[in-house]
């Protein structure tokens, strides 16, 4: 049984991956796998493009996007990368004996060394506070003010360009409105397993989806009715999403998650590695919210629940199937790695069809009412979608993540942080305040003294205000906000802070534009 490996394994992310020799050349929009139906002519098959290109790239499976696949991992390789190379970039310029007239040349030949390896500038004023420390503190020091140079080189990459095509949204918002769904929000644990959970393991536009990540996926109810109320505002007053008299719901999603590799150790960890446990609580969370609603406003079945189980040893999905009501049960699942082997070799058009039976059958064999035919297209979506990630797993780490337990690089907390998608890069909760989410920052915080401190390696926090640009004073509420939440930081993890094991940068961002994050320190 493979165990949790408490030093990261670089060698994951320096070893080279064989592409394809002919690589086509793809457009820079994200292009689906057409789910089309396969023709016939002549008395003959005509293979359809998902159908090439499976047979292209080796993969058994009509409705994988191993093109997607070749992007994908290609931006996750490149950004660990960068993340991963800055300790022995940190030792080597740190190591370096200054004589009398190399001492002069120190920073100039430091700064060049830090750009040519890792593509970021190094602050002169960085650079000479970290000579004034005690040699230990100067490298913690050094090392966190360079990884937080990374985080904004990455952010402005995120939104400018966007690599992973997140702002492209017209199509998704188009198939969950003819399900019958206005808005999604997704509520993630904040374990770094689950960060790719909408670009990658469900193949969301980020921007198409409201994520929000807690210990656990224990969301804040109060919070998440405050979102709704908003998102139902803006239906009456301005028709946004669409207008308010037509039938749509809004869909909330929470996602709970384990290992089938270990299940003892490598699960959740704020329900102390027990599936059945942190299943249990996160339904219980979509229940108490809709509840909310029905309570307050009297229309809890505007809200459509949806619970699934992410096994973070492959990123196969189990996907919980609400009944006609929309009601769940914990006993009654899909596993899409199932569906994905039972629909090798079948056209798109018969695992579509597969995936679809499979929805029906496990409530009919329950003696429960089938869901709804919206409900059902979304989660056929959904399965299809991950059947991709599941391909993506099995070529890249041959079925397995070697990784499989915690290698996040640094612990983000505050709001936003839609920048980071990828597996295991940040360990991320959405909070308001340090005493409110005080529970999932001490996890964090636990994860990150057996990953960093035991190797002398400081604990990384990036602290995220967002703030409406088109509000007068959100920016001003934003600073201050952000200010108190460094500060509380520093005052709750006094003695690693004292230590130069605290290593903590603000930021702040305009989530009503697609401008990258700015620093605020």
């Amino acid at each position: 049984m493979r165990r949790l490996n408490q030093q990261r394994q670089k060698s994951l992310f320096w070893k080279p991956v064989a592409l394809a020799k002919h690589k086509p050349r793809f457009p820079a929009s994200s292009q689906k796998v057409r789910s089309g139906i396969a023709h016939e002519a002549a008395g003959k098959q005509v293979e359809t493009p998902a159908m090439r290109q499976s047979r292209q790239y080796g993969v058994a499976h009509a409705l994988v996007d191993e093109a997607q696949n070749e992007r994908l991992r290609q931006y996750e390789m490149e950004i660990k990368a960068r993340f991963d190379n800055i300790e022995g970039v940190i030792k080597t310029i740190l190591d370096v004996k200054s004589g009398s007239k190399r001492k002069t040349r120190a920073y100039t030949w430091a700064s060049e060394h830090v750009f040519e390896k890792l593509h970021v500038p190094l602050s002169e004023k960085a650079w000479s506070q970290a000579l004034k420390m005690q040699p230990q503190k100067g490298f913690q020091y050094l090392y966190a003010r360079v990884l937080f140079e990374q985080f904004m080189r990455m952010s402005e990459d995120f939104y400018v360009n966007d690599p992973l095509g997140g702002q492209r949204t017209e199509a998704a918002k188009r198939i969950f409105r003819q399900a019958g769904f206005h808005a999604v929000g997704v509520a993630p644990c904040s374990d770094g397993r689950l960060a790719h959970f909408v670009s990658y393991v469900i193949r969301m536009p980020y921007d198409a989806v409201r994520r929000k990540a807690h210990a656990g996926a224990m969301f804040d109810i109060s919070e998440s009715v405050r979102n709704w109320v908003f998102v139902e505002h803006s239906r009456f007053r301005e028709g946004r999403p669409n207008s308010a008299d037509e039938p749509t719901r809004y869909l909330k999603i929470a996602v709970y998650h384990f290992s089938k590799a270990d299940p003892s150790h490598l699960g959740c960890a704020a329900h102390g590695s027990d599936d059945h446990k942190a299943a249990t609580a996160a339904l219980n969370k979509l229940k108490d919210f809709r509840q909310a609603i029905a309570n307050r406003f009297g229309c809890g079945s505007s809200v459509q629940m949806l619970l699934i189980g992410l096994n973070t040893d492959d990123d196969s999905l189990r996907v919980h199937v609400p009944d006609e009501m929309g009601n769940v049960c914990l006993e009654r699942f899909v596993e899409t790695k199932q569906l994905y082997e039972k629909t090798k070799g079948m056209t798109p058009e018969q695992a579509t069809s597969a995936i679809d039976e499979a929805i029906v059958q496990v409530n009919l064999k329950a003696q429960v009412t089938p869901p709804q035919s919206g409900v059902v297209k979304v989660l056929n979506w959904l399965i299809k979608n991950n059947f991709s990630q599941i391909a993506y797993v099995e070529r890249f780490e041959q079925g397995c993540y070697r990784d499989l337990g915690h290698e996040e690089r640094f612990i983000g907390i505050g709001n936003g942080f839609d920048e980071v998608q990828i597996r295991n890069l940040s360990y991320y909760s959405y909070l308001d305040t340090i005493e409110e989410g005080a529970d999932d920052v001490d996890v964090g915080i636990k994860i990150f003294k057996t990953l960093n401190v035991k190797k002398g390696l400081p604990v990384p926090i990036i602290v995220r205000c967002d703030f409406d640009g088109r509000v007068p004073g959100s920016k001003q509420r934003a600073i201050a906000k952000a200010e108190r939440l460094e500060t509380a930081l520093h005052e709750r993890y006094k003695e690693l802070s004292q230590s130069g094991l605290l290593q903590t940068m603000s930021t702040l961002r305009d989530y009503s534009s697609c401008l990258p994050a700015e620093r605020l320190n």
